[in-house]
């Protein structure tokens, strides 16, 4: 380790040891060796030697040389492939001086000294001593061939880091090795090394903490030889080579402390020294921990583990990826094991078994849910699965239930005797070496009382041990030491309490700490923590093991309690050393206080500016000047929601922080990318104010000490925080700072950021025009095909997918920002779809063939016809993506193979010889496919099971209402109309015409009916919380099950079609006729999967269920009936605007606050308005609608908002009106349509149409001024620039464009200079939009592919830019046209030129600006359009006027936003 670190310092020897891939150790003493000083007293007693070894005292544990090395070493091994090998026999040494006398063993470099415990370092052990551990006897020794092994997969592994082919198989590389094999291959972007893949890996799956960390210091508590007896065990060894899919799962249970976790290291360990870490995946629970106690943690480290491991597994979780832009930090475990286990690792035949060790399942948040996970698996390779834990109730009904499928060890105090008694021998042999009789009498006594616990001995002996004085004192211990965990634990807390009150004080605040933390803290974190309270530390590590009697333990800088049953014992009421709620008000307190700090906004901006400044957590900003910013600013509201309700110093701190210091907070939490983190802070605090009303509401008379306070405030601010990362989270992540400037003043007026943070000052961003004061649940409205009926709607979590039957045409809209994505045509009607589970690929069901879709691309990925005449009633992918299954008319229930379009399966849900010509009204198959829903009419429910044979007996759903009416079970009196399975596949849902729901648990034949309930669609959310109704009338209602409490209420006209939860259960989408409505109400945020229930008692778990489970309801009101805005104009003066409405109404609003000051005219009332146009003076309007009608009209001006309205005409066109252009005298009109334009005199008694001119079709074109010929207008298509009299449209001049590579324009913005590029255009373009700067040299012009004026995706987008143009010049040469190339990618839609700038919306929809004129290409955001006003009709409205105020309709409204683009 010297040598390298001196090689890399040396400027002779740096690029030599740059070359350094890799280093292996053989019992280096990296901590040092415990008997270096009896070593060195050995050595100085040998015959052979009669001085003190220096280098032997440089190993004592305490050396400074070897702690340097350390620390230098660490910061310099970076991307180095370290392996540690240790030795398992202790070395023999002779005794005496002159005559050997006898002899002594030491183990010279124990485990714990000879492992680094490096993220990147291995570790193997050798059956080896200190002598011979790097002396082989032969090329067979089995160490020789251990080593070996070890440095040909280090071998391969840099082989493969650098992009080499490896000898080894995937399945035999060492843990960390990745493949960069791995490609994407859509965009062919290769990951150019391992350790890019594998950040790409813990990005996709939320993984942040070290896994061979954890494992070595289980490992480092374990003696030498210890828990070899498992292995022996008849029933292990069955178990590992038990051979097929189904091996049982081997249940290890035993009390707490027994070993377990120590046990499980060694499984680990074993089955890695058996089949060389190949196919080993563990996870260790840790209940102290919030994210690590989770079951969604474990399964995604399980799932890293095997992308790292296997080829398949990482690509297909790339693939993923890219295809959907999914990650699973935030998805439940049921959605990680069904999408990454059930959808990719179970489906992949690996080469050889695959082990599972999970430790410690009863410290999980769920072990119920993981051991129903685990018992139904069904794996193409054996996966064989061990877990530890104590018995609990969960675990013993989950063995109970599982008998044939579980292996049950339950481990005794005799098997564990032999381990426990080595463990106490070694510790009192170390401190009584001497004395052989109080040795055996010591040993004797504490296995007498040990009872299998290795935590009961180690306490015991701390305890012992600090009496090892005389013979008397240690008698006097060990009688005093009581059995069992109880008493030990009274005991150490009765060595604090009788500490002096100062130091009794400070260890009831660490321990305070330690017990309610989010998760352990290290020693850096815990010390800035306590220093407002008791100043700076000497060693806080030293004043923990001096005054915390033993119930701490620092293990590699983390600060834990000895173990969980200290948890419970110190808060346990008995005692009330620690009340758990008082506990969490001093820690919050502490967070609060200390983010309410001013320089907290200095010193983020300072990151920003500070390009040096690029790691993406606050952590690894701040970690080393502010240890404990990130543990404040993540997990304050933690601490709150556990609190006390009534203290006046929490409402008092909480008060403060969010009226001065929220924003700054927001900011940090901005910077480090964790948007999640408000929501889970909002889903606290209403837990938080939920308890303080639910605490007063169950006390009839409470004390004036429980007082009342305010929580609407609160509860409202939960909402802002929410709503915040839903309507702002992209812009939060592009720009932190706008949190400050920008965002309050786009938050409804009666939020409450936006009555603290929302008033701007003069000449700052303001927003008008909206009259919601509040939050609107509607994220977006999008239209299908014009006036076809949305059949169906089927979302992902990347897409959503509405589908027009009667086109065949499903539409795949982006389920981020609900822009139209492609349109996939099936090209025949269309009656089902459906999505895989990976939502990556679509399967349409027409009358004559089946398509299958890729959804990224849209592209047609496989098919085959129907084979039967009878009517598809349902459609599903099967097991594997490689097949569907669909039900038909005929009863028939047949499995598909995509690619050969076979019949694989065939199941009849009725016997073929009482077929129904009437067929089945519906036809609904489980989520595990095993099972099948069928209803005919005039008969109950059906539930087959498709895994039996055809002549069993189904199950039948009589309803109670029906038995009493017939004594035949096979009538229906009421019809059933829609059925929904529960995901545990054992009950549905019916739901039936007129008279309720039944929820039927057909395994126990069970119904409980909901009469209440009128509906005409239902679905219930895929984790089975919530189910969704629609009435007759079109309102929504929300229900949450199991109680059905009504918790949401959605009135809105129009008949509902069809309904649909989202994924994660947090979005409703809804289809009524033409449209598709997306709502986001924020009483669907849940808590997440991540743990954040206190666990230090569990008394209160049953009253948070039964709170959050209380009737809430929460009404919205949609009004549909308001007619939208379809046309859009402003005036020159910043005072007016004229919009024209889908009612064919055309009015004036104020530009202040868009007051309707007066409706102008009206088309039909069944007419859209298409065109709109005003002239810069004010006095004429003109307008057109779908139907071909033109109206103009004059306007005099009686007073400010005051206007006469007399007609000018009103004509009927054979087609849609395009562009409306006025004569700059306002003396002619010029109105285009598709196929003409024509020419109107508007002034003078008679309004005529003077002349027009008819064109084969639009070409393209857009009309513009001359801006040095009034005399002249400007005909401009993607080709061409013709230059036509007003008076007569005959062409004056034609130059057309002629581009050169030359001319197209890209920039590199980096480099910060220009560079050419050519993208020639492709396909037929129209031109969208034409601007000019003030002189009128300049133009922007915006083409787009025909048709797609309406499409705001950047692909199809091209801006050019005209440099000199005047029509002055007799040159008729080409004229030159630049192609911004680099702008289009970035632009969504050009607004036009704003004081010579380019004004455009990006593809992320902030309004920018582009230089025209600067040597370098500047592009400057200015704001935002909130997500809410996004779709891509209000989107082609969005205009400015000369003021620098914009325009954008959201909802029937026009939003005013003033001062965004001066700023």
């Amino acid at each position: 380790m010297k040598a390298y670190i001196l090689g890399r310092q040396d400027p002779m020897c740096s690029k030599v040891f740059e070359q350094v891939r890799g280093i292996v150790f053989l019992a280096t003493p990296h901590g040092g060796a415990s008997d270096a000083k009896l070593l060195n007293s050995i050595l100085e007693a040998s015959p052979f030697s009669t001085t003190r070894k220096e280098y032997v005292a440089q190993l004592e544990p305490t050396s400074h040389m070897l702690q340097d090395i350390n620390d230098q070493f660490s910061k310099t091994c970076g991307e180095l492939n370290l392996v540690s090998f240790y030795e398992t026999m202790r070395t023999v040494f002779a005794r005496g001086v002159k005559k050997i006398v006898g002899f002594i063993t030491l183990a010279i470099v124990e485990r714990a000294s000879a492992i680094l415990g490096y993220p990147q370092e291995h570790s193997s052990p050798l059956a080896a001593d200190h002598h011979s551990i790097c002396k082989f006897v032969s090329n067979t020794d089995e160490n020789y061939v251990c080593v070996k092994g070890v440095l040909k997969m280090m071998r391969s592994k840099i082989d493969f880091a650098a992009g080499l082919p490896s000898a080894l198989p995937a399945s035999q590389r060492p843990l960390g090795t990745v493949s960069i094999r791995s490609t994407r291959d859509g965009a062919g972007e290769r990951r150019s090394s391992a350790a890019e893949a594998t950040k790409e890996l813990q990005e996709i799956l939320g993984v942040t903490y070290s896994l061979e960390s954890e494992l070595n210091a289980r490992m480092a508590q374990k003696m030498e030889g210890s828990c070899h007896w498992f292995s022996r065990k008849q029933s292990f060894q069955d178990w590992c080579e038990r051979a097929g899919i189904n091996a049982p799962i081997f249940i290890i249970t035993a009390p707490p402390a027994a070993g377990k976790s120590t046990l499980a290291s060694y499984v680990i360990q074993w089955i890695r020294d058996v089949s060389f870490d190949t196919a080993c995946q563990y996870f260790f629970f840790v209940s102290d921990h919030q994210v690590k106690r989770t079951v969604s943690y474990c399964l995604r480290v399980i799932a890293f583990q095997l992308a790292l491991k296997y080829d398949a597994v990482r690509e297909a979780l790339f693939r993923l990826k890219d295809e959907t832009n999914a990650t699973f930090e935030r998805q439940s475990s049921k959605d990680v094991w069904e999408k990454i286990f059930q959808g990719i690792v179970f489906r992949i035949p690996f080469k050889e078994d695959i082990f599972w060790v999970l430790d410690a399942l009863d410290e999980s948040d769920t072990p119920s849910v993981l051991c129903e996970m685990l018992i139904r698996s069904r794996s193409m390779t054996p996966i064989k699965i061990l877990v530890t834990s104590r018995e609990t109730r969960d675990v013993s009904n989950f063995i109970h239930n599982a008998k044939d499928k579980v292996i049950h060890e339950a481990l005794t105090p005799a098997d564990t005797y032999e381990d426990i008694k080595e463990c106490v021998s070694a510790t009192v042999r170390a401190n009584l070496p001497q004395d052989r009789k109080s040795r055996d009498e010591v040993i004797d006594q504490i296995l007498t009382k040990a009872n299998g616990s290795f935590l009961w001995v180690r306490l015991t002996l701390d305890t012992i041990r600090e009496s090892w004085h005389t013979q008397e004192d240690i008698r006097k211990a060990l009688r005093d030491v009581p059995e069992g965990m109880e008493p030990l634990y009274a005991g150490m807390l009765g060595h604090i309490t009788r500490q002096n009150p100062s130091k009794r004080a400070m260890a009831r605040e660490i321990l305070t700490w330690i017990v309610c933390s989010y998760r352990p803290l290290d020693l850096f974190e815990l010390k800035a923590a306590l220093t407002t309270t008791f100043g700076e530390f000497l060693s806080l590590e030293d004043t923990i093991s001096q005054i915390c009697g033993h119930f701490v333990r620092v293990t590699d800088g983390k600060v834990t309690l000895v173990h969980a049953t200290g948890r419970d014992f110190l808060v346990n009421q008995s005692n009330g050393f620690i009340e758990r709620h008082e506990g969490h008000q001093k820690l919050a307190l502490a967070c609060l206080r200390y983010l309410s700090d001013d320089n907290w906004r200095h010193i983020f901006a300072l990151s920003l500016k500070n390009p040096k400044m690029t790691k993406p957590t606050l952590c690894s900003r701040y970690g080393d000047q502010h240890p404990f910013l990130t543990y404040a600013t993540q997990h304050w509201a933690y601490h709150v929601k556990n609190a006390v309700c009534n203290s006046d110093e929490l409402w008092d701190a909480l008060d403060t922080f969010f009226h001065d210091y929220i924003l700054v907070w927001i900011h940090g939490i901005a910077i480090s990318s964790s948007l999640q983190t408000l929501v889970r802070t909002a889903q606290d605090l209403r837990y938080f104010c939920h308890r303080h009303a639910r605490e007063r509401a169950i006390i009839a008379d409470p004390p004036i000490s429980l007082k009342t306070y305010d929580t609407h405030w609160l509860r409202s601010w939960a909402t802002d925080l929410i709503r915040i990362v839903r309507k702002f989270g992209r812009v939060l992540l592009q720009n932190p700072l706008s949190i400050y400037r920008l965002i309050p003043v786009f938050c409804p007026s009666k939020s409450q950021i936006g009555m603290v943070y929302g008033r701007t000052p003069d000449f700052g961003v303001s927003v008008a025009g909206i009259s919601s004061s509040w939050w609107d649940d509607c994220m977006a409205r999008v239209n299908g095909v014009e006036d076809e009926t949305i059949s169906r709607v089927f979302p992902t979590e990347s897409y959503f997918v509405t589908l027009v039957s009667t086109k065949g045409k499903a539409i795949v809209w982006s389920s981020e920002t609900c822009a139209e994505l492609r349109s996939i045509h099936h090209n025949e009607y269309t009656t089902h779809m459906a999505v895989n589970k990976l939502g990556t690929m679509l399967a349409t069901a027409g009358v004559r063939t089946v398509r299958v879709w890729e959804l990224s691309s849209g592209k047609e990925i496989g098919g085959f016809p129907q084979n039967s005449e009878a009517k598809t009633m349902n459609l599903t992918f099967g097991h594997s993506d490689g097949s569907l299954i669909i039900g038909r008319e005929d009863f028939s229930v047949q499995t598909y193979d995509i690619s050969s379009g076979l019949v694989t399966l065939t199941f009849w849900t009725r016997p073929q010889q009482n077929f129904d010509m009437n067929g089945p009204r519906f036809m609904t198959i489980s989520p595990d496919l095993m099972k099948i829903a069928v209803a005919e009419r005039g008969k109950p429910v059906f539930v087959w099971d498709m895994e039996l044979f055809q002549d069993q007996q189904p199950w039948r759903c009589v309803r109670h209402t029906d038995r009493l009416r017939s004594v035949n079970e096979q009538e229906a009196w009421t019809a059933s109309e829609v059925v929904c399975w529960h995901p545990d596949g054992t009950s549905i849902f019916i739901l039936y015409q007129g008279s309720g729901i039944v929820h039927w648990n057909f395994t126990e034949d069970t119904q409980k009916e909901y009469s209440h309930i009128e509906g005409r669609e239902m679905v219930l959310s895929k984790d089975g919380n919530f189910l969704l109704t629609s009435d007759p009338s079109g309102t929504l209602y929300v229900w949450a099950l199991p109680r059905f409490n009504l918790i949401y209420k959605l009135f809105y006209e129009d008949i509902v079609r069809d309904i649909a939860f989202s994924p994660d259960g947090q979005r409703i989408y809804d289809s009524r006729g033409a449209i598709c409505n997306v709502w986001e109400p924020d009483i669907l945020i849940r808590q997440d999967d991540s743990g954040r229930d206190d666990v230090s008692s569990n008394h209160d778990s049953g009253a948070e269920s039964s709170m959050l489970s209380d009737p809430i309801t929460h009404i919205s009101q949609n009004d549909s009936t308001v007619s939208q805005i379809t046309a859009l104009v402003c005036d020159l003066e910043d005072e007016y605007y004229c919009c024209g409405r889908d009612d064919g109404s055309v009015a004036i609003h104020s530009a202040r606050d868009g007051t309707k000051l007066r409706k102008v005219y009206n088309h039909s009332s069944m007419a859209s308005i298409v065109a709109l146009e005003w002239s810069k003076s004010g006095r004429f309007i003109i307008s057109g609608d779908d139907a071909g009608r033109i109206i103009c009209k004059r306007l005099e001006s009686k007073g400010k908002g005051i206007w006469a309205v007399f007609p000018v005409f009103d004509i009927r066109a054979n087609d849609l009106v395009r562009q409306f252009v006025f004569h700059p005298n306002e003396g002619s009109l010029l109105i285009s349509t598709e196929s003409s334009d024509r020419l109107w005199r508007i002034r003078g008694k008679t309004k005529t149409e003077t002349c027009r001119k008819s064109w084969p079709s639009s070409m393209g074109r857009r009309w513009s001024l001359c801006p040095d010929d009034s005399n002249i207008l400007l005909w401009i298509d993607p080709h061409k620039i013709d230059t036509f009299r007003w008076e007569d449209l005959e062409l004056h001049q034609s130059q057309s464009f002629n581009p050169t590579p030359a001319d197209e324009r890209k920039w590199e913005t980096e480099a910060g200079r220009p560079s050419l590029n050519c993208t020639p255009s492709s396909g037929t373009e129209s031109v969208r939009c034409i601007s000019a700067t003030r002189n009128g040299r300049q133009l922007i012009i915006e083409t787009v592919p025909t048709g797609s004026f309406s499409s705001l995706a950047p692909r199809n987008t091209r801006v050019h830019h005209v440099p000199t143009f005047s029509t002055t010049s007799r040159n008729t040469d080409a004229v030159r046209r630049v192609a911004l190339v680099d702008l289009a990618q970035q632009t969504s839609r050009v607004l036009g030129i704003f004081n010579d700038r380019t004004l455009f919306l990006d593809t992320t929809f902030w309004v920018c600006t582009w230089e025209l004129t600067g040597l370098v290409p500047a592009i400057k955001r200015h704001f935002f359009l909130p997500r809410d006003w996004i779709s891509p009709t209000s989107l082609q409205l969005v205009t400015y006027n000369e003021h620098g105020t914009v325009f954008c309709p959201r909802n029937g409204e026009v939003a005013i936003v003033k001062n965004g683009i001066k700023t």
